[in-house]
């Protein structure tokens, strides 16, 4: 069920791609502002297809009266049209939005997640043409430490889930420092450990990334992850990580829940 699940969203995605890809050639923020902004668009200007502008108007001017029916028809099938649309539009934001993908002459790590009694032990990733590893092939598997603190938002949520209990155990990593040299190229990594092979796909294409995290049922790897920056608006605006909400989402939702109301104003749509 989830393979085909997973399946499903890279159809998507890849459909996606030929309407959203000119997206990916804008800054940073405002690659965040359009999709915002266009989630916002799909919510307000489908209310002319799915509501009586007329007879909203009219509810408008005698709230007292048709209150109730008022709300009613708001909540009614403008929600049910958006969904499919915000759903895709969703789907790519995903795997398209959260993070700074990994591009030629720039470092990028890879990180092997193992429980904490495999600290010590050695990893070996398998050389590649067109990558350097800054800090050698073979790398020993040492404690993680927790990430750090950058300002008062990560200070916030590092408070906020030491509160809740959403702090994860230590774990054991070994890390590599990757450099490709060039873009185009798609590297499918493979890590010797422990008797086994563990691989992760690695996409350098300054625009798009392959998902950064792949997860092994089992007892002695946990995880292999691409550890790329995540987009923050404005470089400032974090992510909600007691309540698994990554800083891109956050802006996302900051930027289109009020272009609603906005847009809606402009346009005169009830």
């Amino acid at each position: 069920m989830w393979h085909a699940f997973i399946i499903l969203n890279e159809i998507v995605v890849r459909g996606m791609d030929y309407v959203l890809g000119w997206i990916l050639y804008l800054p940073r923020d405002l690659r965040l502002f359009t999709v915002a902004v266009m989630t916002s668009a799909i919510l307000t200007f489908v209310r002319l297809l799915a509501t009586d502008q007329d007879w909203l108007r009219r509810a408008d001017a005698d709230k007292k009266r048709l209150g109730e029916l008022t709300r009613q028809a708001r909540r009614s099938k403008p929600l049910l049209y958006a969904v499919v649309p915000v759903a895709l539009l969703a789907a790519w934001c995903f795997a398209r939005l959260g993070y700074e993908p990994a591009a030629a002459d720039r470092s990028v790590e890879v990180r092997m997640y193992v429980p904490a009694s495999a600290i010590g032990r050695h990893a070996h990733m398998i050389p590649q043409e067109g990558l350097e590893a800054e800090n050698g092939w073979v790398q020993e598997v040492a404690r993680d430490r927790p990430a750090q603190i950058n300002g008062l938002w990560d200070a916030f949520n590092a408070a906020v889930s030491g509160w809740l209990g959403r702090t994860a155990p230590p774990e054991g990593v070994a890390v590599w420092r990757l450099r490709p040299t060039r873009n185009g190229r798609r590297y499918d990594l493979k890590i010797l450990y422990a008797g086994g092979v563990y691989e992760k796909q690695l996409l350098v294409d300054s625009r798009r990334y392959a998902p950064p995290v792949k997860t092994y049922d089992g007892e002695k790897v946990t995880a292999v992850q691409v550890a790329m920056a995540p987009v923050k608006l404005f470089g400032v605006v974090g992510g909600l990580d007691f309540i698994f909400f990554p800083p891109w989402l956050v802006a996302y939702l900051l930027i289109a829940i009020p272009f609603v109301s906005i847009l809606k104003w402009v346009f005169s749509i009830h």
